[in-house]
């Protein structure tokens, strides 16, 4: 039976207030508009007094050798001058109303009264530009707004720092100052703030990617490398910098793991050393037995050598019974540079995670049939063995200023990652989907099962970069190479009882498993498959009059697929060679509104499927239109329709006797998103999106009906964020915030028989925050809504939601 779909009349109400109100905020204080690229801190200064029609003085000697990444978006002075200085171990003192010196931090930290600028040998800037000590390579992102939402560069559409309005893509970016206001917990979390964007549950065993944009699967990408099953440690926060959130077909760029993306990327920027010295060390506690302690300490071993490491362990219960979690991280990063030309940066990732594996409720007896088994009921046996996921790598990038116009950049990775996932799983009249019974109205067989995978990759990519100009135009041309190997094996064993039965039976509506877990012997399918991917790219993007921005790219793609099933004997392998091209553009029509439009390719493998012939790759399609908009860096954001065509789609060969799979389906999404970030002050913070995402097969191949609706993926859904900083001195330093998740029912599998109702989850958050130390509280679902969301396992279930849960963190630096 389908539940009714909740519906939201609100939405526009709710949308012209913020756009009403967004026009009538007005800015505190002047602010400046800043361009000012990355470069060495004495042109940096130069330019910014220029800007800022301000008198800098300061010792020459005491800013040799320093760069600082670009600055730009409209500020007070004040603001951009700390963005400026942020990492470099200085600060700055105003000697009149139009006069600033430059001190160390130390000193300021000292003393209250200016030094004497007489003793810095000083020089006065009068804001007219020098020579650099070294070209801007284009790839590292411009300092911005420290707390401000806002992004204005982005590195994950095109591998250079790109100013947003000239992508012609949609794409999001998470800055930390909106994970500090909101003190998300995990990455999926602080996903809900990207529209069309359907993250993981948490409580899912880390052994698959599952996040889904715009209705299809999406790839996790640590600084710019494929996570592919995405093991490990998987929702820490401790170590991003900042999310970057690509959405649609991009094969040009990212080709490693299985290939390219078919709904999209989520880009988890990591933290990086810096110049000045510090740590943080924190704890965060809560509900259900909540402990997180976390550091992050940065030490500078020599001026070119910098040393930075974070790290996090979390144990925590959970509202589901028997669901305890242990999970722990580190993140070593060890930077090599010159301060001019040529940087090397090496980092690491140990991470583990282990759980009981929780399956979800099934569907009857949830949200459907005539009982209803208690939502916090665990399926198997309370002392059922832990399930694990491990995940090791390495990865290192060179950068190198060859002159003022090229540049190049190499990258390697190598990853090792292994999971066991163990469960006693429910077996329904619809197999192990289990959203129905097998005894009806409330009986269900149970099986022992265990899937376990091991993976090992190599990746190695490079590309050189120019940046030139030509008559009217502004130009960036990319070109780029890489390849990569991942070797993935494993089994799945199921013990499906003696008389295949399976190894007892369980009444849900007074559930008891008396039945303990065994390992399973007797193996379903142990394929090993080897994903080679390999290519080389051209990219151009080019601005003409400051006014019309485009970007064309082709890649020349491989794609090798060794796939082998020692259970069954099955040997199939493929090799595909592919033109894939991007090309989109973007046009001014003010300073403040753009029109954009790109069409993009996807390629990617087959992970973890038995085919019956040879698997070819899958292959994707996206046309995307809208607008972007910046009024003064106060009011931005875009809007956007696309379509996505998805093709080779592994589903289940009804012709083969063991009901193996061919690349063959079809699906197709198309919708309408828009995101927005309104801060009129430095006081009020304001994040909304909206998604309209509707996503179908176009085929019957999977065994449903053409027009039925994938799985998991909501037709409407919405997020609104209000931050408040209250500026009075009494009150100086304290922030409070609330939020506003919405989404629509989505159906639970492909059969489109579930679908659960639509939900809302209200967050609320308060923090007090001084130069040393931070407390923090925030609280969850405060108003204790009931429902449940699809859970995705075994194509089916649902999981409940977690009622009221409270978090306090505290947190010190040195």
């Amino acid at each position: 039976m389908k539940n009714a779909r909740r519906e939201w009349p609100l939405w526009p109400a709710i949308w012209s207030a913020i756009l009403w109100c967004a026009q009538a905020g007005a800015a505190d204080g002047a602010r400046t508009a800043y361009a000012i690229p990355a470069q060495s801190l004495n042109n940096a200064l130069i330019k910014f007094a220029a800007d800022s029609k301000l008198e800098l003085v300061f010792s020459a000697d005491m800013v040799r050798g320093i760069r600082v990444g670009g600055l730009e978006g409209s500020m007070p002075a004040e603001q951009a001058l700390a963005a400026l200085l942020k990492d470099t171990g200085l600060d700055y003192r105003f000697l009149d109303g139009d006069t600033v010196t430059l001190i160390r931090r130390v000193e300021a930290e000292s003393t209250a009264t200016p030094p004497d600028p007489a003793t810095l040998a000083p020089v006065t800037v009068l804001g007219q530009r020098a020579g650099g000590d070294g070209a801007d390579t284009g790839r590292a992102l411009p300092a911005e707004e420290p707390q401000s939402y806002r992004a204005v560069h982005a590195v994950t559409a095109t591998r250079t720092a790109t100013p947003v309005k000239q992508i012609p893509q949609s794409i999001q970016t998470l800055k930390r100052s909106l994970i500090d206001d909101q003190q998300n917990i995990t990455v999926s979390e602080a996903l809900q703030n990207v529209s069309a964007v359907v993250p993981r549950h948490v409580l899912y065993t880390p052994v698959v990617e599952g996040t889904l944009i715009r209705g299809f699967r999406a790839e996790q990408l640590l600084d710019g490398f494929t996570q592919y099953y995405n093991p490990g440690d998987r929702e820490s926060m401790v170590n991003l910098e900042r999310i970057e959130v690509l959405k649609g077909s991009n094969a040009v760029l990212y080709g490693g793991g299985s290939g390219s993306p078919v709904g999209g990327v989520v880009n988890l920027i990591s933290k990086l050393p810096k110049a000045e010295a510090f740590a943080e060390a924190g704890y965060r506690m809560g509900s259900h037995a909540f402990h997180q302690p976390y550091f992050d300490w940065n030490r500078p071993l020599h001026d070119n050598v910098l040393f930075r490491v974070t790290g996090e362990y979390t144990a925590s219960g959970s509202h589901v019974d028997n669901v305890a979690t242990q999970r722990f991280n580190i993140n070593p990063t060890l930077v090599f540079t010159n301060h001019d030309t040529t940087t090397l940066t090496l980092q690491s990732k140990i991470s583990r995670w282990e759980q009981p594996d929780y399956q979800g409720l099934p569907a009857t007896g949830a949200i459907a049939g005539d009982f209803r088994v208690r939502p916090e009921t665990f399926i198997g046996p309370a002392d059922i063995s832990e399930s694990r996921s491990n995940a090791d790598s390495v990865w290192g990038s060179l950068d190198h200023t060859i002159n003022a116009v090229w540049s190049l950049n190499l990258k390697a990775r190598y990853a090792y990652s292994e999971f066991d996932q163990k469960v006693q799983s429910l077996f329904g009249s619809d197999g192990f989907v289990a959203d129905l019974p097998l005894m009806p109205p409330s009986g269900w067989a149970l099986t022992n099962a265990e899937l376990f995978q091991r993976q090992e990759e190599y990746s190695v990519l490079g590309n050189a970069l120019a940046k030139f100009e030509i008559g009217p135009s502004e130009n960036t041309l990319l070109f780029g190479a890489d390849y990569s190997q991942l070797n993935d094996e494993g089994f799945i064993n199921a013990d499906l009882g003696p008389y295949g039965l399976g190894v007892g039976a369980v009444d849900l509506m007074a559930p008891e498993f008396s039945v303990a877990y065994g390992n399973p012997d007797a193996s379903i399918n142990s394929p090993s498959v080897r994903n080679t991917t390999y290519g080389g790219y051209a990219q151009l993007q080019s601005s003409f009059y400051k006014r019309f921005h485009q970007l064309c790219s082709l890649r020349l793609g491989g794609l090798e697929i060794d796939f082998q099933d020692k259970t069954s004997g099955a040997e199939a392998k493929t090799q595909t060679l592919k033109p894939l091209p991007r090309i989109g553009g973007v046009f001014d029509v003010t300073d403040q509104v753009s029109l954009f439009a790109g069409y993009s390719e996807g390629m990617r493998g087959q992970p973890f499927v038995n085919f019956s012939g040879a698997p070819r790759p899958e292959l994707s399609r996206q046309i995307e239109a809208g607008l972007k908009f910046d009024f003064s860096g106060r009011l931005s954001g875009q809007m956007a329709v696309y379509r996505i065509e998805r093709s080779n789609v592994a589903v289940t060969d009804a012709r083969d006797p063991g009901l193996r799979s061919i690349a063959a389906g079809q699906q197709r999404s198309h919708g309408f998103e828009t995101d927005l970030i309104w801060q009129p002050n430095e006081k009020i913070g304001v994040l909304a999106n909206y998604a309209h995402t509707w996503a179908e097969f176009t085929d019957d191949l999977a065994g449903v009906a053409a027009g039925n609706r994938l799985a998991m993926v909501p037709e409407d859904s919405g997020r609104l964020w209000v931050n408040y900083r209250f500026q009075q001195p009494e009150l100086k330093g304290w922030s409070m915030g609330v939020g506003v998740y919405l989404r629509s029912g989505a159906y639970l599998s492909n059969n489109n028989i579930f679908k659960t109702g639509g939900y809302h989850s209200f967050d609320t958050a308060i923090a007090y925050e001084s130069q040393r130390f931070k407390l923090a509280a925030t609280v969850k679902n405060f108003t204790d809504e009931d429902y449940f969301q699809p859970y995705g396992y075994f194509a089916g279930r649902v999981a409940p939601a977690g009622g009221v849960s409270v978090f306090v963190t505290t947190m010190v630096k040195f």
